[in-house]
């Protein structure tokens, strides 16, 4: 009977046709177990949360703070127009020590020698005097022509006499056809003169045009002391147009002489000069 109980109920015969396991084994991941990995699970999300949360508020922080630094800067109150300011006037400054420092360097002095004016190229007259030197026939006479103005004024020892002096003497034409006077003995006249706009002045001779660049002063016929006279003298340019000291008269009275100057040919190159030519003579600025 029992054999036949087994046989009618069997227990483990094909159990699956109703949905159940063939046999009963135990799972080896129990329900805690399973609960378990599932906390564990979602404390690693968690955790990543928590660390993606940090993450983007320490980026929040950061572009906040360099936020307030752009802010701050440009909040500053009139920094950027305060720089400008400031460099304007730096740079003024500067023009103004560079205009002070050329207006300090520029300006020469040259004379006009047989005129009692200056030429009318931005020139100042600084004073219209006498032409003088020593004379001609001294053999310690000094050697440069002098510009002397009409308004001396004398020294507290004026009236010491010296044994051995030099002499101071007017100046005369000797050549009253190249220097276009009425004759003979015409006393000279000279004047001062002062450029602003330039700082140097030079006198070339055997021209009439200065060299490019230069501005011409005024140009003339070349002048010195007469070759076989015994004081020396040195060369200066003579206007073209001269004109005579007025109240000087004609007489002879020697003194400091005008002569024309001509060229000799040997060891002055023939050509470009030629011999016997009369001379010309130009003063140039810059």
């Amino acid at each position: 009977m029992h054999q036949q109980n087994k046989e009618r109920f069997p227990v483990e015969k094909d159990c699956s046709k109703f949905g159940f396991p063939t046999s009963f084994t135990r799972n080896p991941a129990s329900g805690f177990e399973k609960m378990e990995n599932r906390m564990k699970k979602q404390e690693e999300d968690l955790d990543r949360l928590q660390m993606t949360i940090s993450h983007l508020n320490q980026k929040q922080q950061q572009q906040q703070l360099r936020q307030a630094s752009e802010n701050e800067t440009v909040t500053l109150p009139g920094l950027g127009s305060m720089e400008s300011k400031l460099q304007e006037q730096l740079d003024q400054q500067k023009e103004k020590i560079t205009g002070l420092i050329q207006a300090g360097s520029n300006g020469v002095v040259y004379v006009r020698w047989g005129r009692k004016d200056c030429p009318r190229n931005t020139t100042e007259l600084v004073y219209s005097g006498y032409a003088g030197g020593s004379h001609y026939s001294n053999k310690g006479a000094a050697a440069e022509y002098v510009c002397l103005p009409p308004d001396p004024s004398w020294g507290p020892k004026q009236n010491i006499r010296a044994q051995q002096p030099g002499f101071m003497y007017g100046a005369e034409f000797e050549d009253n056809i190249l220097f276009n006077v009425k004759d003979r003995n015409r006393d000279v006249p000279c004047a001062v003169c002062r450029s602003s706009n330039q700082s140097t002045s030079i006198m070339i001779p055997a021209r009439v045009t200065c060299y490019p660049g230069w501005t011409e002063a005024y140009h003339g016929y070349l002048a010195s002391g007469y070759y076989n006279q015994p004081a020396a003298s040195q060369y200066v340019c003579v206007d073209q147009q001269p004109q005579t000291l007025l109240g000087g008269g004609s007489s002879n009275d020697d003194g400091k002489l005008f002569f024309q100057v001509r060229a000799k040919c040997g060891s002055l190159k023939c050509p470009p000069y030629e011999e016997d030519k009369v001379l010309s003579c130009v003063v140039c600025l810059k």
